[in-house]
């Protein structure tokens, strides 16, 4: 399809501002766990269940019949179908007055979100060539983290001023109008080899059978247990052991977080642009080598003293922070150059299915045990270490990172590039 580089980037933008809400939807649960914890008065456990599981088992599984729709229908028109589902269904999470309606809710959320980042893959690849393709995926990958800065921030400030409810409402709706500006103004580009009679389990044997794929999506979701068990967390661990405020806490990981991981995503998709014109397996290398060596900084944020800590204007700024901050960099290395890899390694009718398949394993496990598992280990280690539990709990989570690092310079090896 023959496009202008201004429009090509204006439909970059409008996926990016849909990214931004995915993650603002999201990251509000982890910023109001406490307060809502307190409210329903539930367990790590039950939180640990709402934040991750609750949501991700409907998300991942969704992911790959939506997609499916997606590479034969319109993958503009699931987009904003779904941003319109689970802005909606955020907006309501505000009426919850049981834990189980909270639960379902986030179901809800979780199914709307199912039709949002795969197809977003697929038509940022049609948009953009190969040669540009991990810088691009990697802007929009940004989005990410300019919602955990919007979501932590601005949610616990509402939080604090208008109470927890209030903070869904306002970051639920927005999502409906920018959902229309989509359907109205982003074109669907035509889809190359479209094999509208092909089965789904044709489809899904030929996506398992390309070289290196499952590595991939299990480095992915290994390197995602860590990942989303340590972001779903942070927030109580800087509340409980380091005594900071709500508001602080938010200020501090979305400010922190947002930095640190756009200055990774974008160094990680420019490089690995340059890297690959060399060889192409400079796409799976420098996610290897980022999750490596992101795993002994975010111990260290983990286990570093909480009586370390800087006054900076009046707000406590413990000195783990800047452990966050070099390993958020190193961490949001792999963004681009792996979700490139993915579609670089598909067929192109074939690459919203490839995403929503990666995604599956990445999101089943990463978002939905990580939260999850870390909220059990730390109800265990509580019993003997108090408040402390969650520290050696999010150490222990660590593992899932190092082993991913390692499965992705396995699946380098056999990493083979469609035509495009």
């Amino acid at each position: 399809m023959q496009t202008t580089p201004k429009y090509r980037n204006y439909v970059l933008f409008i996926l990016f501002i849909t990214y931004i809400l995915n993650y603002v939807d999201r990251q509000l649960m982890t910023i109001l766990l406490e307060p809502i914890k307190e409210e329903f008065g539930a367990s790590d456990t039950a939180m640990g269940f709402l934040t991750g599981f609750a949501f991700a088992l409907f998300y991942a599984t969704l992911g790959i019949p939506v997609a499916r729709l997606a590479d034969r229908w319109s993958r503009r028109n699931v987009i904003a179908i779904s941003i319109t589902i689970w802005s909606g269904m955020t907006a309501l999470c505000a009426a919850a007055s049981t834990f189980t309606q909270l639960a379902l809710l986030r179901i809800g959320v979780g199914v709307g979100e199912a039709g949002g980042t795969p197809p977003s893959h697929s038509l940022i690849s049609s948009y953009f060539p190969p040669e540009k393709r991990s810088t691009a995926l990697s802007l929009h990958a940004t989005g990410t983290h300019f919602g955990i800065l919007i979501g932590m921030l601005g949610g616990a400030m509402i939080a604090d001023a208008f109470g927890w409810r209030m903070a869904f409402i306002v970051f639920g709706l927005p999502g409906v109008l920018v959902g229309l500006l989509l359907a109205l103004t982003v074109k669907e580009p035509p889809k190359p080899n479209v094999l509208p009679t092909s089965r789904f389990t044709d489809d899904l044997k030929s996506l398992i059978g390309l070289p290196a794929f499952t590595l991939i999506a299990m480095a992915g979701a290994l390197t995602g247990l860590s990942g989303y068990g340590l972001g779903a967390w942070s927030p109580s661990l800087l509340i409980r052991i380091h005594e900071l405020s709500l508001v602080e806490a938010g200020l501090l990981l979305g400010g922190v977080g947002t930095i640190a991981g756009i200055i990774g995503a974008v160094a990680g998709g420019l490089l690995c642009d340059r890297l690959v014109q060399r060889d192409h397996r400079w796409q799976l290398w420098l996610p290897a080598l980022g999750a490596l060596a992101s795993a002994p900084m975010m111990l260290a944020f983990v286990m570093w003293p909480e009586s370390q800590f800087w006054s900076i204007g009046g707000v406590k700024v413990p000195v783990a922070m800047v452990f966050m901050f070099l390993g958020g960099i190193l961490s949001s290395l792999w963004i681009g150059p792996t979700y490139s890899a993915i579609q670089t390694a598909a067929p192109g009718h074939l690459r919203t299915q490839a995403s929503a398949l990666f995604l599956f394993a990445f999101n089943l496990i990463g978002l939905g045990l990580g939260p999850l598992v870390v909220g059990m280990a730390s109800d265990y280690f509580q019993a003997s270490f108090g408040i402390f539990g969650l520290r050696y709990a999010l150490a222990l989570s660590m593992i899932g990172v190092l082993i991913g690092s390692v499965l992705f310079w396995m699946a380098a090896k056999s990493y083979r590039p469609q035509p495009d």
